[in-house]
């Protein structure tokens, strides 16, 4: 079967954001059971191209229908890996008529939880925006409106939202969300039939697992891995958690390492130096694994996030994962006390207070650690690629 990811950008080899991982990671999977892959994207990054591609083209925004086109006359199935955000949807109707003209099949892949973005929108976003977002004045003064209706009327941006995915319903053949958690919200506020919605989450990026000799050799290091923004990752939250566990004794011989580029880098640097933090590191754009295989916890701390890829890459490597309980999906991944921890209700003072606590008991630790890097087969190439077959075959064809 050929099969065209179109992807918001180009995947490269340790590609630092979440979907163009997600999307090498599947090229990989499917070519390897036969299937020819080829790869659609906007935007360049730096790196060596990535995944398992016999075709690659760059794609120009309102300049797609011809590239598209063709490659809808090779490909037996889209799989769609670019957010629908408002912006966006002028692809759809474009998308739909090529379903209709060669019979491709489109896949929409929905990579956060569902209207999740409106969790995003709180006072302190609403300072952000105003204060340090760097936006121009006319962008910043209609979302930092946007944000203030949303803190308001959090229904009123949840169905605003909804109004995309009701969009994506109606175009495309099928959506992939990344929990089973997440069906019973989409249809609540989607007129969606059970068999045009699925779930499955993401395979496992690294093809081992550390060796537990090797985890007495982990250093007193907190991580943290992620793209640099304020609106769905709170950066912020983990640099204002580290100012409150630093000031114990038991952190003086921890430090933070950050891992990660995008838009808000240097604001966090500035933020970092006015706050005092000492033993701070901004690592930019890294490869994460040595950093996963060092390290010895890892933070995270976003708004809202489909299924946090870098939770099972850390488990992997005997990082253990300390997280907000940003959806529902970090239930699917970590049992809360076994092999990490889930902090409830976004309490930066409980983060603080239960992160001292691990940091300090070095036996919980290091039997999490061992927790971590048990076999699991639920995130396995095998098991995800098991659910993909199940709808990209064409005699599954969902209803239209």
């Amino acid at each position: 079967m050929n099969i065209l990811f179109v992807c918001t950008f180009k995947v490269t080899e340790n590609a630092s954001g979440g979907i163009a991982r997600v999307t090498g990671n599947l090229s990989n999977l499917f070519t390897g059971k036969g299937h020819i892959c080829s790869l659609a994207y906007y935007n360049d990054v730096d790196g060596l191209p990535g995944g398992s591609f016999s075709k690659v083209t760059r794609l120009v925004r309102h300049q797609e229908k011809e590239a598209l086109s063709a490659m809808a006359s090779r490909n037996d199935v889209f799989i769609v890996q670019v957010q629908m955000s408002k912006t966006n949807l002028y692809l759809l109707p474009l998308l739909k008529s090529l379903r209709e003209e060669y019979g491709t099949r489109m896949i929409y892949c929905h990579h956060s939880v569902p209207f999740a973005e409106a969790a995003g929108y709180d006072s302190g976003y609403l300072k952000y925006l105003l204060f340090n977002s760097g936006l121009k004045t006319g962008r910043r003064i209609s979302q930092s409106l946007w944000c203030l209706t949303a803190m308001l009327f959090p229904q009123l941006a949840v169905k605003r939202i909804a109004r995309r995915s009701q969009a994506v319903t109606d175009n495309l053949d099928m959506t992939v969300l990344l929990s089973d958690s997440f069906i019973p919200l989409y249809r609540k506020y989607v007129d969606c039939t059970e068999s045009r919605i699925t779930a499955i989450g993401n395979c496992v990026t690294f093809n081992e697992r550390i060796p537990e000799s090797e985890l007495q050799s982990k250093q007193k290091t907190l991580l943290v891995v992620s793209n640099m923004t304020e609106h769905a990752k709170r950066i912020s939250a983990a640099l204002d958690i580290w100012k409150r566990v630093s000031a114990n004794e038991i952190a003086r011989e921890w430090n933070l390492i950050l891992v990660g580029d995008g838009h808000d880098l240097d604001y966090y640097r500035r933020k970092a130096k006015r706050m005092g933090l000492e033993r701070c590191l901004f690592k930019g754009r890294q490869d994460p694994l040595p950093y996963y295989s060092r390290s010895s916890i890892i933070l995270m701390t976003s708004a809202f996030e489909g299924f946090g890829m870098v939770i099972i890459e850390a488990q992997q490597m005997g990082c253990v994962p300390v997280v907000f309980e940003s959806s529902s999906s970090v239930h699917d991944i970590i049992e809360d006390g076994y092999n990490g921890m889930i902090i409830p209700g976004f309490d930066r003072k409980l983060f603080a207070e239960r992160l001292s606590g691990l940091m300090a008991d070095n036996d919980r630790l290091n039997r999490m650690a061992r927790n971590c890097i048990e076999p699991d087969d639920r995130f396995s190439g095998e098991s995800i690629y098991t659910k993909w077959e199940s709808i990209l075959k064409p005699d599954k064809k969902a209803e239209k």
